[in-house]
């Protein structure tokens, strides 16, 4: 599997998206997400009030021709 990681404000991680936390690939649902008086969290952290950026893993999918498409 080919992937790239991307640092992305915890603003910008929606449903589906897939993170790396602790070294392990999470995939973000519903229920993951929250809204509170310390803001956005994300699995119960706020990556220090927005000002750490969570690793966005983008996964890229084979195509026939050889090439790579971002997965969607």
């Amino acid at each position: 599997m080919k992937y790239e990681i991307k640092p992305t404000h915890i603003s910008d991680i929606k449903q589906g998206d897939t993170v790396m936390i602790n070294g392990e690939m999470r995939t973000v649902g519903n229920n993951n997400i929250k809204n509170g008086f310390m803001g956005v969290t994300l699995f119960g952290d706020s990556y220090r009030l927005g000002r750490e950026h969570v690793q966005k893993v983008v996964i890229f999918k084979a195509m026939p021709n050889n090439g790579w498409v971002v997965a969607v």
